[in-house]
């Protein structure tokens, strides 16, 4: 709707008329269509010769491009720095890719780890764990259980809590 809107706007009014529509329609969208608008807002920005703009533009839709997921969004602000950026504005590109893939890279694990710890995950992981013998659930659990040789000996019995020492009452202060 909003591509029909802007192509209407710019046959009755011309392009720099386009801007705000451009700008509601980033407020509105969802992730993957915003990314795809502002690649076309920033080409707009291009043709107006509003390079900063422009480059304005791709940093903001950077957050929304996986690079992994999107490489024609990373390679078209690739080439549009290479024609007019400098050193300094392609590094930040490069800079901001990195951050954007860290981030992703980030998200990726969270939800991961909260599939593997969903609720459907443990109850299998339980029963899977069940089924082997009792040292090999300890070793995959990371519990091991504490090794008890002579009950009638007060210093050979672990105390309850790892972290307190026990003191015999033989021993002298």
């Amino acid at each position: 709707m909003f591509t029909i809107y802007i192509a209407k706007a710019t046959a009755n009014y011309a392009l720099p008329a386009t801007r705000p529509i451009y700008e509601r329609a980033l407020e509105v969208l969802a992730d993957r269509h915003t990314a795809e608008m502002c690649l076309l807002f920033a080409a707009l920005e291009r043709k107006l010769g509003e390079i900063d703009r422009a480059r304005a533009i791709y940093a903001h839709a950077s957050q929304f491009c996986d690079p992994r997921v999107n490489p024609q969004f990373w390679s078209e602000w690739n080439a549009f720095e290479y024609e007019t950026g400098s050193e300094d504005t392609f590094r930040e590109m490069l800079r901001i890719k990195r951050s954007v893939q860290a981030q992703f890279n980030t998200e990726f694990l969270i939800i991961l780890w909260r599939r593997l710890l969903s609720p459907d995950a443990m109850a299998a992981a339980e029963r899977e764990v069940g089924n082997v013998p009792s040292f090999v659930a300890a070793k995959q659990t990371g519990l091991h259980p504490r090794p008890v040789s002579d009950a009638t000996s007060a210093s050979a019995v672990a105390p309850a809590n790892a972290d307190e020492i026990h003191i015999s009452d033989d021993e002298e202060l």
